[in-house]
Order: C-alpha cells, then structure tokens, then sequence
C-alpha cells in the first residue's frame, strides 16, 4: 500500500506533467511577454491587482493575531508570513510555515510549540475555508464528485467541532492541550471573526485572476472567478517545485476550462496570474529582508525542526535565536 506522502508525490508529479503538456501544446514565449506586458500599459489592473493581493494577506495577517494573541505587533504577523510566501516560492518544497512559525517564535517571544501550532491552526482553517467554496462551487457546477466533497467537508467539520470532547484525544496530553486551545479560541466570539477573515482573504486574492481574465478579454464572473482561484491554491498542497510551478497553471487552466474557457486561453490567464505571484512574492519578501533579516542558517533550523531532523527539545524554548 503506498503511503500518503507516495500518494500525493504522485499527484504532484501528474500535475507537473500535466503542466508540461499544456507547455508544449500553447506556450509561446513572445505571446507571454506581450501578455505580461500588459499588466504595464494598464497600470490600473497592476494597481488592483497589488492592492487586493497585499490585503489578502493583510487580513490573514490579522485573523492569526486574533487567534495568537494582540501582544505581539501586528507587523511581526505579517513579515512572518511574507517570509512564508517568499520561501514557497524559492525552495521545490513547501516549507514557507517552518519560517513563519521560526519568525513569529524569535519576535513574537513564544515557544516553538505555541508559535508552530498557530500557524498549524491558520493553515487548517484556511484549507477548510478553500474546501468550503471549492464544495461550494463544485455542488453549483454539479459535478459528479459533489456528494464526496460534501461528505469530506461534514465530516471534517463535524471532527473539528467534536475533537476535545472525544477520549482518544483527552488520552494524549499534548494534543488535547492544543485541541482545547483552539476550541476556547474558535467557539468563543473571535471564532466568526478569523472565519471571516479567512474568507474574504481569498476572495480578494481572487482579484488577481478577475484581473488578468478582464485584461485578456475573457467574461467571467467574480464569484467563479474566487471558485476557480480555491480550487488553485487548494491544488498547492501538492507543490514539488518552486512557487507550485506546474501544479499552478494545471489547477487554474483546469478550473477555468470547467467554467468554460477556452483551454488555451485558461492557460495564459494561468500564465499571466502566476507570473504576477511570483514578482510580488520576491517584492514583499525583500521588504521583509530588509525589515525583518533573517540568516539562511536560522531558516533552515526551522524547516529541519518541522522535518523532524531536529528535536525541539534539543534547543530549547528559551533560546530565540535558533
């Protein structure tokens, strides 16, 4: 029986592959500069597009601060996670959450526990709210996997929901103290709040494809248009490569040409939106470069303590600059 992780490298190598072959079949490099060019002669979609892509993440910001904590500033929540996205698109591996939670740990004065767990907490709820609409739209579109994703999105709600209360998680200590955090924290009024967030966190990242679709004279709805963008960035958990480069453009042209795009107009708009991510995660990031440094060697503590490779206990939580 192959094991999760052989499942999803497998996965992720078919996107890739996938990606390859829409490569070969429509990518023309002098079309894809004249399409990037045109996020310059309309300075006005370049604007929103930076706008509403830099309030995502502010939002997200804010929905970890309210569930971590107000005492630590907001800008160290933000840096932390440009950094994230930085790194995502730097390294083949997913590792940008190891920085965040080392990040936040070093400035924010918690433990690698607290700091790595509300990170943790962040990307499930953000997964959970992606699953949401991607459920949400794949039902509307009326699909043959609808009744999976209905039943997946239950059931994983239902055991968020249930989890403190069930003797299998009050037996392990560790996981039932974080379990009844995020329970105190989530059921009690700010829970709404960081949903909310979330939410409208992706919804403006979808201002980015709204944008290019508009700019390369396709017709789509907004509401589509933030389906089509969460079943993207749901599609990175399979990310092998810098950026999620393959996995990207196979989501997004896949989820467009459901909507009903031309295939290989779904590509460039797949193109041009991943171009876009790419320059504003090597500009925020250098922001943060500059604001926040970091040492090559204190990021890779991090990625190896996620990895396993080294024991949290074998630095300690005292120490902050690891």
């Amino acid at each position: 029986m192959p094991t999760k992780r052989q499942v999803v490298r497998l996965i992720a190598i078919a996107l890739v592959i996938c990606s390859i072959y829409l490569t070969w079949r429509w990518f023309d490099s002098k079309e894809w500069l004249r399409d990037v060019g045109m996020l310059f002669h309309q300075p006005q979609w370049l604007i929103f597009m930076f706008i509403v892509y830099l309030l995502s993440f502010v939002l997200k910001a804010g929905a970890w601060r309210i569930y971590a904590g107000p005492e630590v500033r907001f800008g160290i929540y933000f840096h932390a996670i440009s950094y994230s996205l930085l790194v995502n698109h730097v390294l083949p591996v997913k590792v940008g959450d190891a920085v965040r939670a080392g990040l936040f740990m070093k400035y924010g004065g918690k433990s690698w526990e607290e700091a790595f767990h509300s990170v943790a907490v962040m990307r499930l709820l953000d997964m959970l709210v992606l699953a949401g609409i991607g459920g949400i739209g794949i039902v509307r579109l009326g699909l043959p996997s609808s009744w999976i994703w209905v039943t997946v999105l239950a059931g994983g709600t239902l055991i968020l929901a249930t989890a403190h209360y069930l003797p299998v998680i009050r037996k392990i200590p560790f996981v039932a103290k974080h379990s009844a955090y995020f329970h105190l924290k989530m059921l009690s009024g700010k829970g709404g709040v960081i949903i909310g967030l979330i939410s409208l966190s992706w919804v403006l990242e979808a201002g980015v494809i709204f944008a290019v679709v508009r700019m390369i004279g396709l017709q789509l709805g907004a509401i589509y248009l933030v389906w089509a963008n969460s079943m993207t960035i749901a599609g990175q958990i399979f990310h092998i490569t810098p950026g999620g480069i393959g996995t990207y453009e196979s989501a997004m042209s896949g989820s467009l040409a459901l909507l009903g795009v031309d295939g290989k107009d779904a590509y460039r708009a797949a193109l041009v939106s991943h171009t876009f991510k790419f320059l504003f995660a090597y500009s925020l990031g250098g922001c943060s470069l500059l604001s926040m440094p970091l040492h090559w060697r204190e990021m890779k503590t991090w990625i190896n303590r996620v990895k396993g490779q080294i024991k949290p206990s074998s630095h300690g939580n005292a120490r902050k600059d690891d």
